[in-house]
């Protein structure tokens, strides 16, 4: 591949990029790569555009020919993939201009590698549907990452993994390549904040594996035979040029050890020393010596407590009150319903028993568990400031007691949503969701009490405002008697 890059693309890589490329596209025996997921940590402007377009162009015109009795061309998929097409564009633009077959002008008709050109069939501009098709049949694709669901990709590179604030995009795309012979994923990126919550599961995968490789060759054994033997997972590569955690930041060894492009192109120690006062250190570390930093964010409710209310098989008996809670997160995305009542022991209990996406699925759904659970007829809602306000009126007209979360009470509802998980008298079933809530959920003063800030946070938190708003009109809020809406008639007098 390197040669293809040299003599093809007249692209000079980079001693690193060599590297990476001889390491990460290692075959096993049989023909198929050593790695199906190859996560690559690397700080910014080092290359990773060019070396990603290189490495798609090898892919489309080279690799997609090599087994045709496993994977055929006509069935051979690249997907270049990002949290926006935008993103995953700037590879695709650089392999289209190497392979256009009909250059609209001289300027375009200088970058054509006529080989290249030679063996593309078409492009496909449209909109959301860009593709790039060679005479073989193999693709390249690019998509935006929650656009990808059910196509099955031979090939994947992943750019910006730190985007990815949520599990849904990598959950997607790492799906697409499962049911091809030799596939490979790669996710490419700089080192992500408290929010990089996909990049950070998979960098922790990686220094795991690279730490457990280290001790058993310090013990002796043979850690190859190991991951080979399948007691480790032997198909993830991670390769990572970062900085030592804190370190200063002028530090010239450091910013080598992040920037492994240093003394091969414009960039220098000096270059990237001038740009320390213009950035704030946080992203200063973050971008320049791809290093984590998630400091930036204190959850007000501490996780490690939240963790310790945990109780897998805490129930709410038959008979108790139950009271619901239903937010909505700041964008109207997602909705949320939660649950809270108390336990046999009189410990309170709350649970998140319902999350789709938009708004308009909550009056059914909530239809269809009165009419499994009749007794359940309370539900909590925040009355002013936020999208959830919209479900009040059809509530209320379905017969539903909707207590109003509102004025003092909003911040009570956090407040004591709080006290009950730092005293240790809350408990709730282990849920992801939630516990990636409280992970980054903040609050903001308003006047002299702390409420829930959902456009702050660096989630949605709308799951969690739900559970709060459900304890608190449990332990604070009754259902008031109904009062008949007539005064009952003594009898109608009628005159003729």
């Amino acid at each position: 591949m390197i040669a293809f890059a040299e003599i093809m693309l007249h692209v000079h890589l980079y001693p690193w990029q060599q590297w990476l490329l001889v390491h990460a596209l290692e075959l096993l025996e049989d023909g198929s790569y050593r790695f199906r997921k190859v996560i690559v940590l690397v700080a910014r402007q080092n290359g990773k555009t060019t070396l990603m377009g290189v490495l798609a162009a090898w892919w489309l015109f080279v690799d997609s020919n090599k087994h045709p009795d496993r994977v055929p061309p006509v069935k051979f998929l690249v997907v270049g993939a990002a949290q926006t097409l935008d993103n995953a564009k700037g590879p695709y633009n650089q392999v289209k201009e190497w392979c256009n077959p009909q250059p609209s002008t001289d300027e375009e008709a200088d970058l054509v590698i006529p080989d290249l050109a030679a063996m593309t069939q078409k492009f496909v501009n449209t909109n959301g549907e860009e593709a790039i098709i060679t005479r073989s049949k193999a693709r390249y694709i690019v998509r935006a990452d929650k656009n990808i669901r059910a196509k099955s990709a031979a090939r994947v590179v992943f750019d910006e993994l730190r985007e990815q604030h949520t599990d849904d995009g990598w959950n997607a795309v790492s799906q697409t390549t499962k049911a091809v012979w030799s596939s490979q994923l790669w996710g490419i990126s700089n080192a992500g904040d408290y929010r990089s919550v996909a990049l950070r599961k998979q960098v922790d995968k990686g220094r795991k594996l690279v730490d457990e490789w280290t001790r058993l060759s310090a013990d002796g054994g043979n850690p190859a035979d190991v991951f080979l033997s399948g007691e480790q997972d032997g198909s993830f590569g991670y390769f990572e040029w970062s900085a030592p955690d804190k370190c200063p930041v002028d530090d010239a060894d450091a910013i080598r050890q992040a920037n492994p492009s240093l003394g091969y192109g414009p960039m220098t120690v000096m270059s990237v020393r001038s740009d320390i006062d213009g950035m704030t250190e946080a992203a200063f570390r973050t971008e320049v010596l791809c290093q984590w930093v998630t400091a930036d964010i204190i959850p007000f409710i501490s996780p490690k407590l939240w963790a310790s209310g945990i109780d897998s098989r805490s129930t709410i008996p038959d008979g108790n009150r139950v009271v619901l809670s239903v937010d909505t997160s700041a964008d109207r995305k997602t909705t949320y319903v939660a649950a809270a009542g108390m336990r046999a022991d009189g410990l309170p209990h709350v649970e998140l028993i319902a999350r789709r996406d938009g708004m308009l699925w909550v009056p059914h759904y909530l239809d269809l568990l009165r009419e499994s659970w009749p007794s359940i007829c309370e539900i909590a809602v925040q009355s002013k400031g936020c999208p959830a306000v919209d479900f009040i009126d059809p509530l209320t007209e379905k017969g539903w007691t909707v207590h109003l979360i509102e004025g003092f009470r909003l911040g009570a509802c956090c407040g004591r949503f709080h006290d009950r998980v730092r005293e240790g008298k809350l408990r709730h079933l282990p849920q992801p969701a939630i516990e990636q809530q409280v992970s980054v959920a903040v609050s903001r003063r308003l006047g002299e009490v702390e409420v829930w800030d959902r456009t702050k946070s660096a989630l949605q938190i709308s799951g969690l405002v739900a559970e709060s708003q459900a304890l608190y009109a449990l332990e604070t809020m009754q259902v008031e008697a109904l009062k008949p809406k007539y005064e009952p008639s003594q009898g109608v007098r009628v005159r003729f």
